[in-house]
């Protein structure tokens, strides 16, 4: 498993990549490596932009969570926010709204889960195509 904590932060996109790529080279997973990166670099946007928008007094980070298998692994961004993610349709004139798309393309399933006693949990899961070696 692999954790990393954002704040408001204005290069989380990058340091969410950079993150994403680092942790799935030293697993041996680069095979899904891209389309984990830009799944994950949407999750962490949508969840900085969304998730912490109405955040209360005390700060709660957005946390990115990697797990995996020998063939799978699971990216997982959680934030305080108990709104509903919402896949919409692309709208190709606007500049933004299109995370969701990406992160449905990419990965072989996405979801997302309440979290007790606030907040949520939006994955995105991958199949990698050869198994790594365990770390």
């Amino acid at each position: 498993m692999a954790v990393h904590e954002f704040h408001r932060e204005s290069l989380a996109a990058r340091t969410a990549r950079h993150f994403t790529t680092g942790v799935l080279r030293t697993w041996s997973m680069d095979d899904v490596s891209d389309d984990a990166a830009l799944a994950v670099c949407e999750l962490v946007t949508n969840a900085l932009r969304h998730g912490l928008r109405h955040q209360a007094i005390h700060p709660v980070p957005v946390r990115l969570l990697m797990f995996r298998s020998t063939r799978a692994l699971l990216c997982m961004v959680t934030d305080p926010s108990s709104a509903a993610p919402v896949l919409r349709e692309p709208d190709y004139v606007s500049e933004t709204g299109r995370g969701l798309q990406v992160v449905a393309g990419v990965s072989r399933m996405w979801g997302w889960t309440p979290l007790r006693p606030v907040g949520k949990a939006v994955w995105a899961g991958f199949t990698a195509e050869r198994s790594g070696s365990h770390c």
